[in-house]
């Protein structure tokens, strides 16, 4: 019964279809789904415990939305609508937050007072400062200042007195290469909680605190990196003369310096010979971080960004506001479901390449249909806009709690939304990811499959069947 999606999606297909035109035939259910897998790629070489992505948008990521978003196991990707420094900045902030190898923690040198390291650790938000002999990470460790330390001498000494008097100075190091793993028994044998990772010279290489090792124990699904720090992207458009500060170069190279894992190409005003360039000069750059580029929306875009060997595709419409009313459509307009098909039939099984949703997921429906129309991860902006999670403040209008429209620049002040296009409070990221897997779970199970792993394969076969009603 039904049909295969190559018989409604193919090449001899007369219409193109959207999501609400396509209905899923179930099958007989699957057991243990529960237990299936729902591991997926954003890119080539960055894989996700939970398929989900939090694309650039001024109301949808910035660096909360992608520390949250990679502790449940996806990945954020922070918004290009602010000053090169600012996006830097959330890069870096999302890098170093509950990080076992700290490579870039603050420190002091020698004259420093205990003054300035108070309010150092106040103002970086730390409880131990190294002491280096020029006062700068990669100097010669000569000690460590804890919090502790501070305090304790808050009494008896004067603000003025030098950190070097109240510093640790028999300090217990690691000495560099070292594992997360060795580095826990130095820490457990030497009864510390502050580890200084030192080179054979004694200048400091990093730093680990059992605090943050034990934060990131209770996320064992977190998307991370080979220094265990959480995995973030960041956008990039190819031209900024509407942003008016400077070259997307420019900012490629700031965010990639911030730590940047990938970077996505904005393509919204649609893909030049200066995309296809821009693409290239930057694999042939940054050769450790991923290009992904978005939002494509026809075949024969996808297949020349492919070609300019980009690592993934996002699939969907321009981030638009969260504040005015929702497209009903993924691809602004088109036939979304045809779009993603075919796309996503090109870019997996011609290049390799991941293909991620963005746009039109309204539900949990709409996201088993995307992972059956061919998508490796969603993007489900418009939930993830409406979490504690997103920028912007929560306020009472009519009886709801409902989000500010977050300001277009420095001096605008947050607005109410308009009517109808009210953004209503949807919890966490926390409960909301786990809430999709579970619905997506079932829905696999009601089509016959234990897992995202057996979505792709049923699908080309033909053993997912279709109705079409329109």
């Amino acid at each position: 019964d039904g049909w295969a999606a190559e018989k409604i999606f193919g090449p001899k297909a007369a219409h193109g279809l959207t999501f609400d035109d396509i209905v899923f035939l179930p099958a007989l259910q699957a057991a243990d789904v529960q237990q299936g897998r729902m591991a997926a790629r954003f890119s080539k070489n960055i894989s996700l415990k939970m398929p989900f992505v939090a694309t650039p948008g001024r109301t949808v990521c910035e660096e909360r939305m992608a520390v949250q978003m990679a502790l449940m196991g996806g990945i954020g990707v922070i918004h290009c609508e602010q000053d090169v420094q600012e996006q830097a900045a959330m890069v870096r902030k999302v890098k170093e937050h509950q990080t076992a190898f700290i490579l870039n923690p603050a420190t002091l040198g020698p004259r420093a007072t205990l003054q300035s390291a108070e309010q150092l650790m106040d103002r970086v938000g730390c409880s131990c400062l190294p002491i280096t002999e020029n006062g700068r990470m990669g100097g010669k460790l000569m000690g460590l200042l804890t919090r502790r330390d501070v305090d304790a001498a808050e009494d008896a000494w004067p603000k003025s007195t030098l950190v070097t008097e109240v510093m640790v100075q028999d300090v217990v190091t690691a000495s560099e290469p070292v594992t997360y793993s060795e580095a826990q028994v130095v820490m457990k044998q030497g009864k510390v909680g502050k580890l200084p990772v030192i080179n054979s010279e004694r200048e400091l290489v990093a730093l680990i605190c059992r605090g943050d090792n034990r934060r990131a124990d209770a996320y064992p699904d977190a998307t991370r990196d080979p220094n265990t720090q959480l995995m973030v992207a960041a956008a990039i458009p190819v031209d900024e003369q509407k942003i008016g500060d400077g070259l997307g170069w420019d900012r490629a190279a700031a965010v990639v310096d911030a730590g940047a894992d990938a970077l996505m190409v904005v393509v919204d005003d649609g893909v030049t010979e200066v995309t296809l360039d821009f693409v290239k000069r930057l694999k042939a750059t940054y050769l450790t971080t991923d290009i992904v580029v978005g939002h494509v929306q026809s075949v024969r875009c996808a297949e020349a960004l492919c070609k300019a060997d980009c690592d993934g595709v996002i699939v969907g419409a321009p981030v638009d506001n969260m504040f005015v009313a929702p497209s009903t459509s993924a691809t602004g307009g088109h036939a979304d479901a045809t779009a993603l098909y075919q796309i996503a039939k090109l870019v997996r099984v011609s290049f390799g390449a991941p293909v991620c949703l963005d746009g039109g997921v309204r539900s949990p429906a709409d996201v088993v249909k995307a992972f059956c129309l061919g998508a490796t991860c969603v993007a489900p902006r418009e939930m993830l806009a409406r979490t504690i999670d997103s920028p912007g403040e929560f306020v009472y209008q009519g009886g709801a709690r409902v989000k500010l429209r977050p300001p277009r620049g420095a001096r605008d002040a947050p607005e109410l939304p308009t009517e109808g296009a009210q953004v209503v409070d949807g919890g966490s990221v926390a409960d909301l990811l786990p809430f999709l897997v579970d619905r997506a779970r079932a829905g696999f199970s009601a089509l016959g499959l234990k897992g995202l792993g057996d979505v792709h394969p049923a699908l080309s076969s033909g053993a997912l069947r279709f109705e079409v009603h329109r």
